[in-house]
């Protein structure tokens, strides 16, 4: 599937969103816009969510008009699904991932645009606005991060991980658009990495603290109610581990005792090893929470490495 525009479709200036759909036979040739209520429902799918359909015509030509949608500036999700699928389906990850997000109001002409026909999304950019240009923007730069998770050796991609994140962060750091700040932390992965770096989420959630929007309400909950203590936490944390390596030296019996190597693993990575222990294929996996074969083998991939195990019969084990 690839995206263009021909010099036609730029006459309407009434606000749209709007493109062109090169899909193949697998493909339903319908497209859909969701409201994204909060930056946690990135990657979450109803019929609810879905707020407009556009039929794809036999040129591959769709639209959606936009002056009906609120007058501040929101986050919205594109998505195509797969014939005889169900329209509220999300494919996350792989050469089939079929959605991606854009900034929209009442008053947004925005314009997909890819002269491409690889993949679905993935080579598509956007026009009409400079907070769109910056999400497909954060968008290469996740892309980045993914690929190099297969190239090369684990520390290696454990360097390259941290590098993007660190240059995410940046971008949220000096982002005036409130949505495309947060876009760029939660693409960062901050809820692995934010004890880590306290001082700078207490000092950005002190730049955004006039922020009352419902994304930045919801961002907010995800932290300590006092983020002024987050050093204190660090120093703490530290103390205990220095404590903890001479406590190791002395009583080398009680060595990891108390660790729990499944802190390593993210929510969805939890889930998929809560799979694997209870005997479920990766196709299993697939269609129990909607997502790419892909896409498990990959998070299961990540399992292996950070657990440290090399098959099923261990994580069973462990």
């Amino acid at each position: 599937m690839g995206l263009e525009l021909n010099a036609q479709s730029l006459d309407n200036h009434e606000p749209t969103i709007k493109g062109q759909l090169l899909l193949d036979s697998l493909w339903s040739p319908v497209v859909y816009l969701s409201h994204i209520p909060t930056f946690k429902d990135m990657y979450t799918m109803s019929n609810e969510m879905i707020i407009a359909e556009a039929s794809v015509d036999s040129l591959g030509y769709f639209s959606f008009a936009s002056g009906y949608l609120p007058e501040k500036e929101q986050l919205y999700r594109i998505h195509v699904s797969k014939k005889e699928a169900p329209a509220a389906s999300l494919i996350i990850g792989g050469n089939e991932e079929n959605h991606m997000f854009i900034i929209a109001s009442n008053s947004s002409s925005v314009i997909l645009q890819d002269q491409e026909l690889e993949g679905l999304f993935g080579k598509v950019t956007l026009s009409g606005s400079i907070p769109n240009l910056a999400i497909r923007e954060i968008d290469r730069i996740v892309t980045y991060t993914d690929s190099t998770q297969f190239n090369g050796s684990t520390m290696k991609g454990e360097f390259m991980t941290k590098a993007i994140q660190e240059k995410l962060r940046f971008v949220a750091d000096t982002s005036s658009h409130p949505l495309v700040s947060l876009y760029a932390l939660h693409k960062s992965k901050f809820e692995s990495n934010y004890p880590i770096n306290a001082k700078f989420y207490e000092d950005y959630l002190n730049k955004w603290e006039s922020e009352e929007s419902a994304y930045f309400t919801s961002f907010r909950t995800q932290f300590p109610k006092e983020p002024n203590h987050y050093g204190y936490y660090i120093l703490f944390g530290l103390g205990f581990f220095i404590l903890g390596i001479f406590m190791n030296k002395l009583l080398p019996f009680r060595r990891n005792k108390t660790t729990d190597p499944l802190k390593a693993l993210s929510i969805q990575e939890r889930k998929i090893f809560d799979e694997i222990r209870s005997g479920r294929s990766n196709k299993e996996i697939s269609e129990e929470y909607s997502i790419g074969i892909s896409t498990v083998k990959s998070h299961v991939s990540n399992i292996y490495a950070k657990l440290n195990i090399k098959s099923r019969k261990e994580a069973m084990d462990l």
